[in-house]
């Protein structure tokens, strides 16, 4: 058995299945499992074993990290949301420039939306943690490396921002940069 969220694995089984036009009787032949086991799985009151699970997922044309994880699915709807509103910021590039602006929204939007996230657990954790390298030693308060991650990507985010503000013609330059950097939304 493997520990994992019953209700989401449940949920994106019954889409997939749904989406395939399958019955959960036909899913429980191809993965070789009893429909009534299959059904149970389905409504979230069982817990497959990793090999059941994969049977499952190639039974329904997607992979195993598809049903275990929407973390991934999450990242990249607000990745793509920062995508649009970037493209909205930059619309006025000069086409001959949009294959590298193209390549610079999408950096921009990824490293935006793990800003974010970072930016949450050093709201919730803090910036510094206690830290010993030893049992015997007396634990101080070091800056957690989250904190230093956030400021390297914050530094490559301005600086794409940068980059991408220097493509605009120069009538559209006169835009707040806090603007431009999604702070004032």
């Amino acid at each position: 058995m493997i520990n994992l969220n019953s209700n989401l694995v449940a949920s994106r089984m019954k889409q997939k299945r749904l989406e395939l036009r399958l019955t959960q009787v036909e899913v429980s032949i191809h993965c070789k499992i009893s429909s009534r086991y299959y059904a149970s799985i389905e409504n979230g009151k069982n817990s497959p074993s990793l090999e059941t699970l994969a049977s499952i997922a190639e039974a329904l044309g997607c992979t195993l990290h598809f049903l275990l994880n929407d973390r991934v699915d999450d990242m990249e709807k607000r990745v793509e949301i920062e995508r649009e509103r970037l493209n909205q910021l930059f619309k006025n590039i000069p086409e001959e420039k949009q294959n590298l602006v193209e390549g610079l929204i999408t950096q921009a939007a990824r490293l935006r939306t793990l800003l974010d996230d970072n930016w949450r657990d050093i709201l919730e954790n803090g910036e510094y943690e206690k830290f010993k390298q030893s049992e015997n030693q007396v634990a101080y308060d070091r800056r957690r490396p989250i904190v230093e991650n956030y400021d390297n990507r914050d530094k490559t985010y301005q600086l794409i921002i940068k980059q991408l503000t220097e493509l605009l013609p120069e009538s559209f330059k006169s835009d707040k940069k806090s603007k431009l950097l999604g702070r004032n939304k």
